[in-house]
């Protein structure tokens, strides 16, 4: 082995380790403040959580402020699987989440992908919860995503995801039409051997000119993301693309403009690899954002086929209320051909219900009394029955706009790490449930 095979040894295994130190080292905290009786820290959601490494005091309760500067699905949504926390972080704003940090120790946190990730460590302390005065301490809201479906956060979400697509398939066709004639060329003369090739689409000038816009246009919301992912010490998908198409750009450009610089042998060019890797890539972000806009109009006309009022039974008087002044306990009447508006159980009457909302079976069911009832289902039978209603994030509407809204925006985790499981917040524990329900007749609905 002689000097140069050493020292490029030498320098290999040292970049290796510089590697290994930069993604796996030692990171920077940051510390939350104490602000009157609860601390605070903001977090920068820009590519990457900043800080990513948060410290805070066990027992004082915690307030994580997400300043998120940033669109895409990625970054939409923060999850602390150890504090049963999912909480939806809307783009150019700031979010807060509430926690109370009663344990020591390291708890991960990540995006709704899995694909940026954060450690909250919750450091020893003698003070505890009961020792804060709380005269002035706004209390810790509830910020799992259980709750009843945000109007106003879905419309903004849903404009983000027209935007969002309108913005890709822009560049998308910018890419497509600036890359299809380098493509074509280069596998009409390296493939078939097709010497009737214009030799100016075989022109690297040419070539760079083509595919210049494609990397910085087309490319840039896969290459922005990939930087700020480097820049905060992580690396992801984007991050791949990112790195690998500029590296076959720059490359490409020195042969172009310095072709002597190289030896004969090594003077091709990449061109048209990295116009089909960032034009191919930004096709599929397209699919899926398409298919994320159809899942919420989906959810949103879920929403809408909610009943917005209620008959409730007093005194033998029935009184139509809005579904927010239903109180525990209120007798519901639903007449045939209504809507059942809330979760709730029979108390009387009979008749039968429509559940293909719930269940999926197209035929109606027959409702008794003493059985489940839900919303979203109505009546087809000619007998009236009474309900008692369930309210809160247990009813079925909410749990169904919660479970989709979830699903659409997360990705499976693997990569042996753990998984989160809201207990049970699918549609088909739901229906099971609420196998039973009844419409057109009159109901009554009881807390649970």
């Amino acid at each position: 082995m002689n000097g140069i095979q050493i020292a490029v040894t030498i320098g290999g295994l040292g970049g290796i380790a510089a590697l290994a130190w930069f993604f796996f080292g030692p990171r920077p905290s940051g510390h939350a403040e104490l602000r009157g009786k609860r601390q605070e820290v903001v977090v920068r959601v820009q590519g990457g959580y900043s800080p990513n490494v948060i410290r805070v005091q066990q027992g004082v309760p915690l307030r994580l402020m997400f300043d998120r500067r940033e669109t895409g699905d990625c970054s939409s949504r923060v999850v602390f699987a150890d504090f049963s926390v999912s909480e939806a972080l809307p783009p150019f704003a700031t979010t807060a989440v509430d926690l109370m940090p009663t344990t020591a120790g390291k708890f991960d946190f990540a995006c709704g992908m899995n694909m940026l990730h954060g450690t909250l460590v919750v450091e020893p302390s003698d003070v505890t919860a009961g020792e804060l005065p709380t005269d002035d301490l706004p209390p810790i809201a509830a910020t799992s995503n259980a709750a009843e479906p945000n109007d106003i956060g879905d419309d903004a979400e849903m404009q983000a995801h027209r935007a969002e697509v309108s913005d890709i398939t822009r560049r998308l066709v910018v890419g497509a039409v600036l890359t299809l004639p380098v493509v074509l060329a280069v596998m009409a003369h390296d493939v078939f051997n097709g010497s009737w090739v214009p030799a100016f689409l075989l022109n690297h000038w040419f070539q760079l000119a083509l595919i210049t816009p494609v990397m910085l246009y087309t490319g840039w919301p896969i290459h922005r993301v990939g930087w700020l992912s480097l820049v905060h010490r992580s690396a992801e998908m984007n991050t791949l693309i990112t790195i690998g198409s500029s590296t076959a750009f720059l490359y490409s450009t020195v042969v172009t403009v310095a072709p002597t610089l190289l030896p004969e042998s090594l003077r091709e060019v990449y061109f048209e690899a990295v116009g089909v890797i960032l034009t191919l890539i930004l096709l599929g972000r397209l699919f899926e954002a398409r298919a994320k806009a159809g899942t919420g109009e989906a959810i949103r006309h879920l929403i809408g086929l909610q009943a917005k009022t209620a008959r409730v039974v007093h005194d033998g008087q029935e009184q139509e209320i809005p579904i927010a002044d239903v109180q525990v306990g209120d007798i519901i009447a639903v007449r045939p051909g209504e809507k059942v508006p809330v979760d709730g159980e029979l108390v009387d009457g009979h008749s039968t219900i429509d559940e293909s909302m719930v269940t999926g079976e197209p035929i109606p069911s027959t409702n008794r009394s003493e059985t489940q009832s839900s919303e979203e289902r109505s009546t087809k039978g000619a007998h009236s029955i009474s309900e008692r209603p369930r309210l809160g994030p247990t009813r079925c509407s909410p749990r169904l706009h919660g479970w989709f809204s979830r699903r659409r925006r997360r990705r499976r985790r693997f990569n042996g790490l753990r998984i989160w499981v809201r207990g049970t917040s699918s549609p088909s524990s739901c229906s099971s449930r609420l196998r039973r329900s009844s419409s057109g007749l009159t109901s009554a609905s009881r807390m649970r």
